[in-house]
């Protein structure tokens, strides 16, 4: 009779024993997939997290000399050039930038809401990243934001549009400079944050195309230093602003050696319970064993069954672990997107053929330490202890 078809008939004619073992390894399969598919899911939601918190730098101009007469002191600042801010939004770790500059403009035909005859005026290339947007002190309500391609184009207050009867698709006369913008968005300032609402926002060239200030943007916000060390110049300023990345870069970390920690230590649980298993399995055939050795069956011919018997009960523990696993799988991935947002999580096929390698390993390498006090003997000490 050869070594598969014993190790089968041992299985069949112990039903308990084989369901127990079997239970026991689909239990620990089901849990190290899991684990692991969590542990790629948290990381990927701390990925998901730091994009979303985000991180940016702002590019100043350097101050260059002070000028003092009877007004009192100015400054000069280094000009920020269109072509170093191109060159610095092309680093493929930047997701977005906004150049900007400021100015005044004088109403014509139309009120600010505090009754000054001039207000100020945002010039920005791509008004969705101005920090009182992307800070959330400013919400559009209405219309879209400005963009490169547009021209003559402003977002105006909620307080502005109400106090003129001004809709989207109207225009605004200033008389100094003396030209018309037309409203494409209008915005809302949270009321518990203080905000001119005489403010319009513009595009770049309206209000003068001097670049006062550019916000760029980072993918990842942990490659926020990296990314700012290649920009350093003797003519520009950075600073950084990771007020949000920094509120949850802790918590993330923690979160992070916390799970790798448990599962760890969960893994290491699961592994000492089935070397303790696997052991009194074995020891408790010890006069089985006696008998096969005398009647002339060798030892690895012995050892070979043992393992066989619970590799067959390992191979219908995975089979029926990969299903469920990946049913699981789903569902946990619809729990995070209903947290977090769009969050993959994946139980890639190497992973899983990996995992079952090392737990075929353990098991062998299991059965081979529990085994080797028993099969050093020789069988009149194996039957000499049994009686």
């Amino acid at each position: 009779m050869n070594v598969l078809r014993r190790a089968i008939l041992y299985d069949i004619r112990k039903p308990s024993k084989s369901l127990t073992l079997f239970l026991l390894f689909l239990l620990i399969t089901l849990f190290c997939t899991m684990s692991f598919a969590v542990l790629d899911a948290v990381q990927n939601a701390a990925g998901s997290l730091r994009e979303t918190a985000g991180a940016s730098f702002t590019l100043r101009g350097k101050p260059l000399e002070i000028d003092a007469d009877d007004n009192g002191y100015s400054m000069e600042f280094a000009k920020i050039s269109l072509q170093d801010v191109q060159q610095i939004a092309s680093n493929p770790e930047i997701k977005a930038c906004n150049a900007q500059g400021t100015t005044l403009a004088t109403a014509d035909g139309f009120i600010y809401p505090s009754g000054m005859p001039s207000g100020p005026v945002s010039g920005n290339t791509e008004s969705a990243w101005n920090q009182g947007f992307t800070s959330s002190i400013l919400t559009l309500a209405e219309g879209r934001h400005i963009n490169r391609k547009d021209e003559d184009a402003a977002l105006i207050s909620r307080e502005l549009a109400e106090e003129n009867g001004l809709y989207l698709g109207d225009e605004l006369s200033f008389a100094e400079p003396s030209t018309n913008v037309k409203i494409i968005g209008i915005y809302e300032s949270d009321p518990s944050m203080e905000f001119d609402t005489d403010t319009i926002f513009t595009d770049l060239e309206w209000a003068g195309g001097s670049i006062e200030r550019v916000d760029f943007f980072v993918t990842d916000p942990a490659e926020l230093e990296t990314v700012m060390a290649r920009i350093e110049s003797d003519n520009y300023t950075l600073q950084a602003n990771t007020t949000e990345y920094d509120a949850i870069s802790t918590q993330l970390a923690t979160i992070g050696r916390l799970t790798t920690v448990l599962i760890i230590a969960a893994i290491a649980v699961s592994a000492t319970v089935l070397l303790l298993i696997l052991a009194m399995r074995v020891r408790g055939r010890t006069h089985e064993v006696g008998i096969l050795i005398a009647i002339g069956i060798g030892k690895s011919q012995i050892l070979a069954q043992l393992i066989m018997e619970t590799m067959l009960l390992l191979a219908v523990a995975m089979l029926v672990s990969c299903p469920v696993s990946y049913a699981a799988t789903a569902q946990f991935q619809v729990y995070l997107r209903e947290m977090i947002g769009a969050v993959t999580v994946a139980i890639p096929a190497g992973n899983i053929l990996l995992q079952y390698a090392v737990e075929m390993a353990v098991v062998v390498v299991a059965i081979l330490v529990t085994g080797y006090p028993i099969m050093r003997l020789q069988p009149k000490e194996i039957l000499s202890k049994m009686s």
